[in-house]
């Protein structure tokens, strides 16, 4: 199960890293900038994107197809870490860390409810892109998710070095 979640996520991050760097090279802002962008600045990359192309499709297209993939981009990262989590805490004998890697169950939810409400913010911002009033920024669950999410590898790392010291 694990190395199969860990193909997908990687197969998955390879599309979206495609899409990203389009972004980046074409209009010097990729999706982590809109995601971590106040009000103004968000609304003006959203603007900017819907008037440059990407091939035959402008690069809002290409920010929504990322969008939409990063949704199940979410499904798979939760997975594995509740995954790689629970495998580890069968094996954690530290009663603290054991119960740091159970919260990491929790957090992995919190991490992709965060993420989730991030990209239907994202995506009612491309619907009315231009519009400085409708654009919804996503800085304030960006920045705690990613927070989140360096903390649960954090705490993941930590008990693997642990466990490799104490052989």
């Amino acid at each position: 199960m694990k190395k199969i979640l860990i193909l997908l996520l990687l197969i998955i991050f390879g599309f979206m890293f495609h899409q990203e760097q389009a972004l980046l090279k074409n209009s010097g802002y990729g999706i982590i900038d809109l995601e971590l962008s106040k009000k103004e600045h968000g609304a003006s990359i959203v603007s900017n994107w819907q008037q440059l192309y990407y091939g035959d499709q402008t690069l809002l297209s290409l920010a929504r197809q990322n969008t939409h993939l990063d949704f199940l981009f979410i499904v798979v990262y939760v997975t594995l870490i509740m995954t790689l989590s629970n495998a580890r805490m069968q094996r954690e004998k530290a009663l603290w860390l054991n119960e740091l890697l159970r919260f990491n169950l929790f957090l992995a939810v919190l991490i992709g409810v965060l993420d989730i409400i991030e990209n239907i913010r994202l995506l009612h911002s491309f619907h009315h892109a231009g519009n400085v009033v409708e654009f919804w920024p996503t800085c304030y669950l960006a920045w705690p998710k990613f927070a989140l999410l360096v903390w649960v590898i954090l705490v993941y790392a930590f008990s693997v070095v642990k466990s490799m010291f104490q052989r």
